[in-house]
């Protein structure tokens, strides 16, 4: 089985005379005959498009389409009048929302798989709760302050995503799993001290995910793959049984020497192998 990865789409904020990431993205699925197509979050700001493009990729390409929401599908900006709680149940409703249970792909694979939030960890210790709290640093702020309205504590957002997939996981037995967050699990994804404003993301990084997703696949044996995007890297490593992969289209003003989505998207999305994962 050949599975197609690719996060951070973000087809609003690259449209460029049109969208010309849905339909590139559909091309090259096709291209390389794909049998399933993951997406881990922030397809738009308006989920309304988001289900638009989901529905779009699945009827254009023929194969299943599984995404989890990012940060940005929950926001509210194009939706005042919405709470994100309310923007995330209707996004459940869309066929292929792993946030809705878990989905078979076959009699050995399964994908399990939610947004997942953060929960201040990979945030520099020198910063107090309430200074993470604030979402504010060195004049600029972190938008899911003014847009991702839960109207519950951060961390307890976080504790609710990750009870809820661990739940999951111990129901499946007898599946080796590829586990879906949209926020990053594990540190090595961070924005680290070779970036240009390393200092900012000492306090940034605490909005970028936490090391208890990276525990908890590492907890089950089962999980053979944990997919994630968020920060609008390419790397992938392997680390006790579970490759690590976080994938991301991103912006188009973060490509490299192009703004034309039919060029970075054959650059930008990877393919895994179910069967030479599990000779891997």
């Amino acid at each position: 089985m050949k599975i197609g990865i690719l996060s951070d789409i973000h087809v609003d904020i690259n449209y460029s005379r049109g969208d010309r990431v849905t339909p590139a993205l559909i091309g090259e699925v096709a291209a390389r005959e794909l049998d399933v197509l993951i997406l881990p979050g922030d397809i738009s700001s308006d989920y309304t498009l988001s289900a638009s493009v989901i529905h779009t990729l699945r009827r254009e390409t023929g194969i299943p389409c599984l995404f989890v929401p990012g940060n940005h599908d929950i926001w509210t900006e194009k939706h005042p009048s919405l709470d994100s709680w309310t923007i995330y149940r209707r996004l459940e409703e869309i066929e292929g929302n792993l946030a809705s249970g878990p989905v078979t792909l076959s009699d050995r694979w399964a994908v399990v798989g939610d947004l997942g939030w953060y929960d201040f960890a990979f945030g520099d210790p020198k910063f107090s709760k309430e200074d993470f709290e604030a979402m504010a640093y060195g004049g600029r702020e972190w938008q899911d302050h003014l847009y991702a309205r839960w109207n519950r504590p951060t961390l307890e957002m976080h504790r609710y995503f990750l009870d809820k997939l661990s739940t999951w996981l111990d129901s499946l037995k007898g599946k080796n799993i590829i586990l879906v967050t949209h926020v990053i699990p594990v540190e090595k994804f961070t924005v680290g001290s070779d970036h240009s404003q390393a200092q900012m993301w000492k306090y940034f990084n605490a909005f970028l995910g936490s090391p208890s997703y990276g525990h908890l696949a590492e907890a089950h044996p089962s999980v053979k793959v944990s997919l994630s995007g968020h920060v609008h890297y390419r790397k992938q490593f392997r680390r006790k049984g579970v490759l690590y992969i976080c994938n991301c289209l991103g912006y188009s003003t973060e490509w490299d020497g192009t703004e034309n989505p039919y060029e970075e998207i054959p650059k930008a999305l990877i393919t895994l192998d179910t069967d030479l994962l599990e000779r891997s």
